[in-house]
């Protein structure tokens, strides 16, 4: 075995010491640019500015991810002035939403060989400006929720833009830089355009949402408070179409106020029966929750709109009473529907395989001709990709027939509000759910929830 010669090492040691030697400015001038951006924000919060801090000093530098996906890099303090034009467009349970001009906007940066980033421009966008109601004092909890909602939307494109926080001049109350979802929310497109959406729109609505939802389960954090008014829509110019998103994850409850085990937050209607009956939430309580969303794409909709959200309603929600579908709506959906629906949180279908079964009914529709894997669908299946396609066609039939028309009970409440129930019964399904969930004979769903092709599609 041949050793290297004294001359080798020497060259060797030289360049790891120069390397050694690069290393240690180059993290010098990151940690003096990443000082230069913490000094130029002051929120009045110690907690506030330290989050804020965080993103700066854990940011990883993967500057083609941020400027391909054109994603904030970390979040920024700005002040209130720096935003024009604002209008309130939107109030819920515990937030007033707001659109903006963010004057300076998004700053754009280019990372440099020594391992720093250069800022290379600006440019003013519309934003969305959601102020947080009672968040002078914003509990140490409420922030934590603020740190989820900055991982997830740093770590997936599949989200809203989190751009960073301001604070309201007057109320000094907390507001969430967004980006703004022009389209409006799930449940107003719903009231005013119903009768113009096809079923391939509803299976591309329901897709984009329940990929939302895998990403979120993936990181073992849980929705808590799904419901179409959180179910934001935007146009995207690459797509040509109108894409949804998930929002508010964890954020639907007052910002000052500490976290109680005998409350429950949320719109009544979507809260799964377990979490009604005083049993946490879990990701099952948000698979029911889109189980609700699926009642209501169908019918048009809210769900109990004639129904006062109280003590009642939650007992025959307890007792298997569940929203109504639409007419003529295709039995497969409705069976899938149902078993979001299921009383029992451990036989709803996961997200991941809700993804999968929505992925092939999407595509059944929108491009059947290059639709991969057909002999595998009709193996797990029972019927082929043109029998999908004439069950939502023939469906697309019935929606005119559909009235948009309904009196909503005044009591029937759709934003998130504390709830505190007791003594309510074991969650029970009724008859009609338990026909459909085993109802194996006239359908072959039952082979839906056991597919599982995470690895072929998107």
């Amino acid at each position: 075995m041949r050793y290297p010669s004294l001359k080798t090492l020497a060259v060797l040691f030289a360049k790891f010491k120069e390397l050694s030697l690069l290393f240690i400015k180059t993290n010098i001038k990151i940690a003096s640019w990443k000082k230069k951006i913490k000094l130029k924000k002051k929120s009045g919060n110690r907690d506030v500015d330290n989050f804020i801090d965080g993103t700066i000093v854990n940011h990883n530098g993967n500057c083609y991810y941020h400027y391909y996906y054109n994603y904030p890099l970390f979040l920024k303090w700005v002040p209130y002035r720096k935003f024009s034009n604002v209008k309130k467009i939107g109030e819920g349970g515990f937030a007033t939403v707001y659109s903006a001009i963010w004057i300076d906007g998004k700053e754009k940066y280019a990372k440099q060989d020594d391992g720093t980033f250069k800022k290379i421009g600006s440019e003013a966008i519309k934003v969305a400006l959601k102020k947080l109601n009672g968040s002078q004092n914003m509990s140490s909890e409420y922030l934590n929720e603020l740190k989820v909602h900055w991982n997830l939307c740093s770590k997936d494109t599949t989200y809203l833009k989190f751009y960073g926080l301001t604070k309201h001049p007057e109320t000094k109350e907390f507001m969430i830089i967004m980006e703004l979802a022009d389209k409006g929310n799930l449940r107003n497109v719903l009231s005013n355009n119903f009768k113009n959406i096809l079923w391939k729109d509803k299976l591309y609505i329901l897709y984009n949402l329940i990929r939302d939802l895998k990403n979120l389960h993936k990181l073992e954090y849980y929705h808590k408070d799904f419901h179409s008014g959180n179910i934001l829509q935007a146009y995207n110019s690459y797509r040509k179409t109108n894409i949804s998103y998930v929002s508010d994850f964890g954020l639907s409850r007052p910002a000052n106020e500490k976290k109680s085990d005998n409350r429950i937050y949320g719109v009544l209607p979507y809260i799964a029966p377990e979490v009604l009956n005083g049993e946490p939430y879990t990701s099952s309580s948000d698979i029911y929750s889109f189980g609700v969303i699926m009642t209501e794409l169908s019918s048009g909709k809210p769900p109990f709109y004639n129904r006062k959200h109280d003590l009642s309603l939650a007992l025959e929600i307890c007792n298997g009473l569940r929203p109504e579908f639409g007419k003529g709506t295709p039995k497969i959906y409705k069976e899938l529907a149902y078993r979001c629906l299921n009383a029992n949180p451990d036989q709803r279908p996961t997200a991941n395989k809700l993804h999968s079964i929505l992925y092939y009914w999407y595509y059944c529709i929108f491009d059947i001709e290059n639709f991969p894997y057909p002999e595998d669908f009709q193996e797990r299946f029972g019927y082929n990709l043109e029998e999908v396609r004439r069950k939502f066609e023939k469906a697309d039939q019935k929606i005119a027939k559909i009235s948009t028309l309904y009196k909503k009970n005044p009591d029937a409440i759709y934003t998130s509000r504390g709830f505190t129930f007791s003594n309510l019964p074991k969650p029970t399904n009724s008859s009609i759910i338990t026909s459909y969930i085993n109802n194996d004979k006239d359908y072959h769903d039952s082979e839906l929830v056991n597919l599982d092709i995470n690895n072929k599609c998107p």
